[in-house]
């Protein structure tokens, strides 16, 4: 990914996933949790449940890499040593390794979004999960107001398919 090879040039920080983010996924629990789902239910909620899972480790290993780029440049002098010394370190091969897997997940996630093509949902449960990740996909800092709609159109559904309203 772009961002990661760019934070060579910026101090490093580490983001924090908003409250909003966490509650957004969640409030699709009922319908996208877990590491199953159900076998009755609508391919399409199968697929944004597989994207939510990605996005999640996509974020936990971002996380991690720029924990671990971080403390490879401020004890290391990372990004003055060479290709053969950066190998030499422990901490650098895992560094490798999440970007190396940062990559295939993102490869994943893309074909995992062309496969969501607009087609008409059969059941609130597929509505639910193709919100859950447009949630994921607008940020809240960027567009906060359609981050909102959608959040709460995605608790509001779920209320109302559970019976909650």
């Amino acid at each position: 990914m772009d961002s990661r090879r760019k934070a060579e040039t910026a101090d490093v920080c580490a983001p924090q996933l908003s409250r909003r983010a966490v509650l957004t996924v969640g409030s699709a629990a009922p319908f996208v949790a877990g590491g199953t789902v159900a076998a009755d239910t609508d391919p399409s909620v199968a697929i944004c449940h597989r994207w939510l899972a990605i996005d999640a480790e996509q974020r936990r290993l971002q996380l991690e890499w720029g924990t671990l780029e971080g403390w490879l440049m401020t004890k290391r002098n990372w990004y003055q040593l060479t290709p053969d010394q950066q190998a030499a370190i422990p901490e650098g091969a895992r560094l490798a390794e999440i970007d190396a897997r940062l990559d295939v997940l993102e490869v994943e996630g893309h074909a995992l979004l062309k496969a969501m093509r607009p087609k008409p949902a059969k059941r609130i449960e597929a509505v639910i999960a193709n919100l859950s990740v447009a949630a994921r996909l607008i940020f809240v800092e960027d567009h906060p107001e359609a981050h909102g709609l959608i959040t709460r159109a995605v608790r509001d559904l779920a209320a109302f398919s559970s019976g909650g309203k």
